[in-house]
């Protein structure tokens, strides 16, 4: 272990490994939705987690359309769902009835193809990094989040 994860270890943290893409994208290397393993990207810039619609609809997850929109993702406005997901595991932490919204990922993972790279799931946002105190360690590649966390879900 590096000197960062001993120090965070004493403070209940887990690390969660990351994986660079040739893009310089980080993704996590472990993540499940539900039981199914999905590539989720990190997203310190996106305010909520977020799963493609198409992963969502594949994993059977419960829709609502949410009239306010989403805005990112190389767009101002797309249409966005609410949904929950049983269980959100981040390697050894674990969210359960999880609030996250789904919206069209299809034009970023059609980016990323062209590039050679894998097509993501979704993102995780500073929801959870938040609620979860995340350290990120770029040089080890390495997401460390709280186990214990103070999620709120202020948008059920």
């Amino acid at each position: 272990m590096s000197p960062l994860a001993d120090f965070l270890a004493r403070f209940d943290y887990a690390a969660v490994p990351l994986v660079r893409a040739a893009t310089g994208h980080l993704a996590l290397a472990g993540a499940a939705i539900n039981g199914r393993d999905v590539t989720l990207y990190l997203d310190t810039g996106a305010g909520r987690t977020v799963i493609d619609l198409a992963c969502a609809r594949a994993l059977g997850l419960p829709l609502e359309a949410d009239a306010a929109g989403a805005g990112g993702a190389g767009s101002a406005t797309l249409a966005s769902h609410r949904t929950r997901l049983a269980s959100l595991d981040l390697g050894a932490v674990a969210e359960e009835d999880f609030p996250a919204h789904a919206i069209d990922l299809s034009h970023v993972n059609q980016a990323l193809r062209a590039r050679g790279e894998r097509p993501m799931d979704g993102v995780l946002g500073a929801d959870v990094l938040d609620a979860r105190e995340a350290v990120i360690d770029y040089r080890q590649l390495h997401l460390f989040l709280k186990r214990t966390g103070r999620f709120r879900d202020a948008a059920a």
